[in-house]
């Protein structure tokens, strides 16, 4: 019986005290986003985004992290010779992973190299796609406050990604800007509350 206690032990308890002192552990609740997928031939498209938890561990030594986003809700605005067309539909993705590189040693601010990949797509009009996929890379730039919020700490509040994406089988050069849910949401009620006092 001792033999099984300590074996249980070492292996819960000795891996989390050492990640304790490995990786730094963000999340926050998701985040909303608006981007544009561009591409020369008239073939352009902007996204909505809507992430729901997002959890980032950061290696401290390298300060290369990876981001787990469980669900995420795409709508892409399709344009053909300036016309919307009719494939403009939702879509939710779960799997979706972020790596990332941090070169600038700072707490708040991160900008580096990044590679993502969304996987798992179901249409909310035609189902699920094995299929389907989204690969991005480029350089990203986000913002994390130095408060922190419950237990742990936020992830990055703001966050703006340019480079090369490949969606819907097509290269395509990629920008996009995300904020925090939460700052998102508060400010569409202050500006709700902020056009009230006109009418």
């Amino acid at each position: 019986m001792k033999g099984i206690m300590m074996g249980i032990f070492f292996v819960i308890i000795i891996p989390n005290v050492s990640a304790e002192y490995i990786f730094d552990f963000y999340w926050n609740f998701g985040n909303i986003g608006l981007g544009m997928n561009y591409l020369s031939e008239n073939d352009d498209n902007i996204e909505l985004t809507v992430s729901l938890m997002n959890l980032t561990f950061e290696h401290k030594d390298t300060n290369i992290g990876i981001e787990f986003t469980p669900i995420r809700y795409w709508h892409l605005f399709k344009f053909q010779n300036d016309v919307e067309t009719k494939e403009n539909v939702g879509k939710f993705s779960f799997i979706n992973t972020n790596i990332y590189w941090d070169l600038v040693e700072n707490y708040s601010i991160l900008l580096g190299p990044f590679i993502s990949i969304n996987y798992m797509f179901i249409n909310t009009s035609t189902g699920i796609n094995i299929n389907e996929y989204i690969f991005s890379g480029g350089l990203r730039f986000s913002y994390k406050p130095k408060y922190s919020l419950f237990r742990y700490n936020t992830s990055q509040i703001l966050n703006s990604e340019i480079g090369y994406r490949n969606i819907l089988g097509k290269n395509k050069f990629y920008f996009s800007i995300n904020v925090d849910i939460i700052l998102a949401l508060i400010g569409i009620g202050d500006g709700m509350k902020y056009g009230q006092k006109f009418k």
